[in-house]
C-alpha cells in the first residue's frame, strides 16, 4: 500500500538523471513524508516574548542522531521528515538557562509543536529531567492534538496494535477501526471508494500492487508482512497534501519497528485449536486449527552508529469450509452423487513474512536507513472467503508464490533549515493460481458449480522499481516541500476466463436431463501474455503556512502522468483494441486550513483534487483479448457447438481446439475507450476537534468525495433496444457489427458519489487505558461498482446508464467501531474489538439472458412486475466483538515480562451472513423461480474478521 518516492526538482542534475533513468528503464517513485513526523515550536522569554537565534538541538532517543538548529528571528524553529519515536529537545541562548525536554514523542505523520519558555539565567526555576529509553515498542499512546494540519487521521499506537486481538494478523485489518473506513470483500475501502484506489504505505515506501490495485498481497487471504515490526499507523481519510498520490481516497500510512542502542524484541506462539471453535451460521462444525510461530529482535551493530531489527513469522492455518449446495424447493430430488459432493474441505495455508531493517549514522548529517521483505506463499483448496460455498472441491484452487523487495532511504541534513531524502525500492511479487481440476465449470443456476474454476489458471508477476528524493525547506515555522516522481512498473500476466470450458444450466432439473443453456471456451491462437509496464512521472510543490498563531495555511499542486502498456498484437479491424490513451492531464491543487479559536478546539477545512492510478490489469485483456490472439467460442452465437459437447457423468471434458465453421469466433472482445483515463476525485472536508480534557477529547465532522472517469465495461455491440418487458428492455438479434459477439469497450464514465457526517471520540482512562470510538453515517452512491476486469458486466441497458445509478455496492449507512486497551490490577489487560455495521446492498439478478444481449447477469428481476432496481435490496447487517485477555508476568531483568494472551473471537456468535462478493441473488422467474431467492448464503470465513465464534491462546516473552 505505499506513498510514492519525491525527487525535489531544484537538486543539480535532476535532468540528466532523470533522461539517464528513463532511458534505461529505471524507476522513480515520491517517497511520503507523512510516514515521518516534524517538531517545531517557538522560543520565549518569562514574558512571553520570542527569543530569536536560540540554539535547538533534537536528539533521537533511538538513533542517537542529532539535529541542529537555529531559531528565526521570530523565534520558530521546525525540522521535517523525523522517525517515528522519542526525542529530546534542548535550547539554549545567552543569557538564559538552558531548557531540556526530554521526552517528545513524534509519530508516524505527526507535528508536534513546542512552546518552549526560557528562564533568565540565575533564576531559580530547577527544571528535572527524567531519563528516558528507547521506544522499541511504539508509543503507548495516540499523539497530541495536531493544531496545524487540515489532515484529518486515525491514529492506532504501538501497544494498541499488539495488544488488540487479531485472528489473522493482517495489520490492514485494523484499518476498520477509523472513521469512513470499512473492510468489504476486495480489501479496505476509505470515504466510499473502491478498495484499488486507496493508498497504502509502509516506511514512506509505496506497498501497492501495480498490476491489481489495492495492497500488496490482497488477493492472498494469509499472512503477508510480519504484524511483529509493525510500529504504530494512521488512517487518513481527508485533508492529504500534495505529495500524496495514486489515491482517489486516503491512505494508510504504517512505520515499523527500529533498533537502538539497547537489544530488545519479543518471540511469541498462537494456538487456536478447533474443539474450542463454535459451529458457523450454518450449523456447520468446523475443522478450524491454527498454530503460529514468530518474534523479532533488534539492538547496535555498532553502538550509536549501526542498528538493526529483524521480525519473521510462520503460520500453519486450516481454513476449513462447507461445500453445500443451495436449498431447492420442496420435492425436488438431488441426485445422490450431488449429495456425496456436499462435505467439509479445509484449506490448508502456510504463509512465511520476513522483515529486516538497518539503520547506519553515517555523520551527523546522513543517515542511512535499509529494509529487506520476504513473503512465502503456499495454499490449497482456496474459496472466496466464506465457511460455506455452493462449489464442489474441484472448483477450489491452488496458490504458490513470493515475493522480494529491497528499500533504501537516505536522510541529509544539508542545512539547519533544508533536509533531503533520497529513496529506492524495487519490489516483486510472483504468484501461480491453478484450479483443482482441469475441466470445464458446471454453473447450476439455482444450485451451485461443479467441474474446475473457469476463472484458472492465473500466473502473473508485479513489479515496482523506484528512485527518488524529497526536498524540504524550513524558514522559520514556513515549509516549503518540492518534489517530483518517476515509476516504472514492468508486470506480467496471463490471465483468460474459460480456457477448460463452461457450461451454464438453467436448473437443476436440465442438468439432470443434460440440457445445457450456454457453452463457451477460449482458445488460445497467438500471444496470450500481458508483458509490458506502466510509468509515471510527475511533480508537486506544497508550503505551510502559519497566517497567525492560530491560523495555519497548507497549500500545494501536484501534476502527475501515465504512460500505458500498448499493445503488441492490436486487431486492426477492431480500432479499440488497437491503442491505449496516456493520461498525462492529472492536476491535483490541494488547499487547507487549521485554525485555533480557543486553545483546545482546532478547526480543520480542506479541499482538493485527487488522481488514482489504473490497475494494470484492466489493460492485460484488451491487449491479449482482442479477438485476434484467441478464439471465444460461445454457443450464444454458434448453436451448433452444443451438440458438439456432452457431459459424461459429472465432469466433462473441454474441446480440444475451436470447432470447424463457427459464425462467430471472436464472440468476446474486450477494447478500450480513446479517451480512458485515471480516475479523479473532488474531495472537500470540515472537522471540528475539542479537547475537553486531558482524558477527553472529539471530532465531529463533514466529508465529501465526488469521483468521476471511474472505470466500468459496456457491450458496445449492441443496437437500441427496441421492445422491453416490464421495464426490460430488449435488444435485437442484429448486431453493429455481426462479425464479432460482445464488444466490451472500458471506458471512463462512471461516477461515485460519498456524504458521510463522522464523530471520534478518545477516552484517556487512568493506567495508561484508552478507548476510541468511531461513528460514521454516510451514503455512497454511483452507477457502477465494478471489481475488476473478470467481474461482471453489471449495466442493463447500455445506451440508459440513468438506470444504473442508485447505492454504491460500499454504501454503509450506519458504520461504529470501539476498540479499547483498558489495563487492569495485577498485570491483566482486557482489550475489545467491536464493530456494528448496517447491510450492504445487493442487487437481485434473474441468472440467465432475456434481453437477446449474450449477458446472463444484469439482467434484474421482476419484482412486482417491474425491473428491480440496482443494489435496491439490502444484505443483513454486520456486527462483532472480538476480546482479547491478557496477563502479564514480570520477569527478571530490565523491561522483560510475558504476555499470556487468550482471545475471543465474535463473542457473540453473531452469523454474519452475506450475498457473496458480487453483491448479487439470482431469483429467476415466474416460469423458472429458484428457491434460494432473497436468502444470504455465504458468511466469513475462520481466516476473516467477523467469522463464527474462535478461541485463541499466545504466549508472548519480550525484552525493552
Amino acid at each position: 500500500m505505499f506513498m510514492r518516492t519525491k525527487l525535489a526538482i531544484c537538486l543539480p542534475g535532476f535532468v540528466p538523471l532523470l533522461f539517464a533513468c528513463m532511458t534505461l528503464s529505471c524507476s522513480f517513485a515520491w517517497a511520503q513524508s507523512a510516514a515521518r513526523g516534524s517538531i517545531s515550536g517557538t522560543v520565549t522569554d518569562p514574558h512571553g516574548k520570542v527569543i530569536p537565534r536560540s540554539k535547538v538541538t533534537i536528539r533521537s532517543n533511538d538513533f542517537s542522531t542529532t539535529r541542529r538548529l537555529e531559531s528565526a528571528d521570530n523565534g520558530t524553529f521546525s525540522t521535517v521528515f523525523l522517525p517515528a519515536g522519542v526525542y529530546t529537545v534542548e535550547v539554549e541562548s545567552p543569557g538564559f538557562k538552558p531548557k531540556k525536554l526530554p521526552r517528545v514523542s513524534v509519530n508516524v505523520g505527526s507535528e508536534v509543536r513546542l512552546t518552549i519558555p526560557l528562564q533568565v539565567a540565575g533564576a531559580s526555576e530547577q527544571v528535572k529531567v527524567t531519563a528516558t529509553g528507547p521506544t522499541a515498542e511504539g508509543n503507548t499512546l495516540p499523539p497530541a492534538i495536531n493544531k496545524q494540519d487540515p489532515e484529518v487521521s486515525n491514529f492506532l499506537a504501538g501497544l494498541t496494535v499488539t495488544y488488540l486481538p487479531n485472528r489473522d494478523r493482517d495489520f490492514t485489518e485494523f484499518g476498520q477501526l477509523a472513521a469512513a473506513s470499512v473492510l468489504v470483500n476486495g480489501g479496505l475501502s476509505i470515504a466510499g471508494q473502491r478498495p484499488t484506489a486507496v493508498k497504502f504505505a509502509v516506511d514512506g515506501f509505496d506497498f501497492v500492487d501495480p498490476l491489481h490495485g489495492g495492497e500488496r498481497g490482497g488477493n492472498d487471504s494469509a499472512l503477508f508482512f510480519p504484524q511483529t515490526a509493525v510500529r504504530e499507523f494512521q488512517i487518513v481519510q481527508s485533508g492529504a497534501g500534495a505529495e500524496t498520490g495514486n489515491t482517489n481516497a486516503g491512505f494508510v500510512n504504517v512505520v515499523t519497528k527500529a533498533g537502538s542502542n539497547k537489544f530488545h524484541g519479543e518471540g511469541f506462539y498462537i494456538g487456536r485449536p478447533s474443539a474450542l471453535s463454535s459451529r458457523d451460521t450454518f450449523d456447520h462444525s468446523l475443522d478450524n486449527l491454527q498454530n503460529e510461530f514468530g518474534g523479532s529482535f533488534g539492538g547496535p551493530i555498532r553502538k550509536d552508529r549501526i542498528f538493526y531489527y529483524l521480525g519473521a513469522e510462520q503460520d500453519f492455518l486450516h481454513i476449513p469450509y462447507w461445500t453445500q449446495f443451495q436449498p431447492q424447493a420442496p420435492g425436488v430430488a438431488v441426485p445422490q452423487s450431488l449429495r456425496n459432493r456436499e462435505h467439509q474441505v479445509v484449506g490448508h495455508s502456510n504463509p512465511t513474512a520476513i522483515f529486516g531493517r538497518t539503520e547506519v549514522i553515517l555523520n551527523s548529517q546522513n543517515t542511512l536507513n535499509l529494509e529487506f521483505d520476504y513473503n512465502r506463499i503456499h495454499a490449497t483448496d482456496l474459496t472466496f472467503g466464506s465457511t460455506r460455498t455452493d462449489a464442489s472441491e474441484s472448483n477450489s484452487n491452488s496458490l504458490v508464490g513470493h515475493s522480494l523487495w529491497g528499500r533504501g532511504n537516505l536522510t541529509t541534513l544539508l542545512s539547519p533549515t533544508m533536509v533531503n531524502q533520497f529513496v529506492a525500492q524495487w519490489a516483486s511479487d510472483l504468484r501461480d493460481v491453478r484450479s483443482n481440476v482441469i475441466s470445464p465449470e458446471i454453473v447450476i443456476n439455482g444450485f451451485g458449480r461443479l467441474g474446475g474454476n473457469s476463472l484458472s489458471p492465473q500466473t502473473y508477476k508485479s513489479e515496482r522499481r523506484e528512485l527518488g528524493d524529497d526536498l524540504a525547506i524550513n524558514h522559520g515555522n514556513v515549509l516549503i516541500q518540492l518534489g517530483a516522481l518517476f515509476a516504472f512498473n514492468p508486470v506480467r500476466e496471463e490471465h483468460e476466463a474459460n480456457l477448460n470450458g463452461r457450461f451454464d444450466f438453467d436448473s437443476l432439473a436440465d442438468y439432470v436431463a443434460n440440457l445445457p443453456r450456454r457453452y463457451q471456451q477460449t482458445f488460445l491462437v497467438g500471444d496470450s501474455k500481458f508483458d509490458d509496464s506502466v510509468r509515471e512521472l510527475g511533480f508537486y510543490i506544497i508550503g505551510k503556512f502559519p497566517v497567525t498563531k492560530a491560523l495555519t495555511l497548507s497549500g500545494g499542486l501536484r501534476w502527475q502522468g501515465q504512460w500505458n502498456p500498448q499493445p503488441v498484437n492490436p486487431n486492426p479491424v477492431i480500432p479499440l483494441t488497437t491503442h491505449i490513451s496516456n493520461d498525462l492531464n492529472q492536476w491535483q491543487p490541494r488547499l487547507g486550513l487549521a485554525w485555533n479559536p480557543a486553545s483546545k478546539t482546532v478547526v480543520r477545512l480542506s479541499s482538493g483534487l485527487y488522481a488514482a492510478a489504473t490497475p494494470a490489469t484492466i489493460f492485460q485483456r484488451v491487449i491479449t483479448d482482442n479477438g485476434l490472439n484467441n478464439v471465444v467460442a460461445d454457443s450464444y452465437f454458434d448453436p451448433q457447438i452444443l451438440p458438439l459437447v456432452s457431459i459424461p457423468g459429472l465432469i466433462a471434458q473441454p474441446l480440444a481446439a475451436p470447432p470447424a465453421g463457427l459464425t462467430t469466433p471472436a464472440a468476446a472482445v474486450f477494447g478500450i475507450s480513446p479517451d480512458f483515463r485515471n480516475p479523479r476525485s473532488s474531495q472537500a472536508s470540515a472537522n471540528v476537534e475539542q479537547q475537553f480534557s486531558k482524558m477527553l477529547s472529539v471530532s465531529a465532522g463533514f466529508l465529501r468525495n465526488s469521483t468521476w472517469d471511474l472505470q466500468r465495461r459496456l457491450d458496445v455491440n449492441l443496437n437500441r433496444p427496441s421492445s422491453s418487458v416490464g421495464g426490460l428492455p430488449i435488444f435485437p438479434g442484429m448486431r453493429s457489427d455481426p462479425s464479432i459477439g460482445r464488444l466490451l469497450e472500458n471506458q471512463s464514465s462512471a461516477h461515485s458519489s460519498y456524504n458521510a457526517l463522522l464523530l471520534t471520540a478518545n477516552l484517556q482512562l487512568p493506567h495508561r487505558s484508552q478507548l476510541v470510538a468511531n461513528y460514521t453515517l454516510s451514503s455512497a452512491n454511483d452507477d457502477d461498482s465494478n471489481t475488476g476486469p473478470f467481474a461482471r458486466e453489471a449495466a442493463l441497458d447500455p445506451f440508459n446508464l440513468a438506470l444504473e445509478r442508485g447505492y454504491s455496492s460500499l454504501d454503509i449507512r450506519h458504520n461504529f467501531n470501539l476498540s479499547g486497551v483498558i489495563n487492569l490490577p495485577l498485570g491483566f489487560k482486557c482489550n475489545p474489538v467491536f464493530v456494528a455495521r448496517s447491510g450492504a446492498p445487493y442487487t437481485p439478478v434473474i441468472g440467465f439472458d432475456l434481453q437477446n444481449d449474450a449477458n446472463d447477469f444484469n439482467e434484474r428481476a421482476l419484482l412486482g412486475g417491474t425491473v428491480a432496481k440496482r443494489n435496491s435490496l439490502r444484505q443483513p447487517a454486520f456486527y462483532n466483538l472480538d476480546i482479547r485477555f491478557v496477563k502479564d508476568f514480570t520477569l527478571p531483568g530490565e523491561g522483560h515480562h510475558l504476555d499470556l494472551f487468550l482471545d475471543v473471537f465474535n463473542v457473540t456468535g453473531a452469523g454474519n451472513r452475506n450475498f457473496g462478493p458480487d453483491a448479487i441473488n439470482l431469483y429467476g422467474t415466474s416460469s423458472t423461480p429458484i428457491f434460494s431467492a432473497g436468502q444470504a448464503l455465504y458468511a466469513p470465513d475462520t481466516n476473516h474478521f467477523g467469522s463464527t465464534r474462535q478461541v485463541q491462546f499466545t504466549a508472548r516473552i519480550v525484552a525493552f
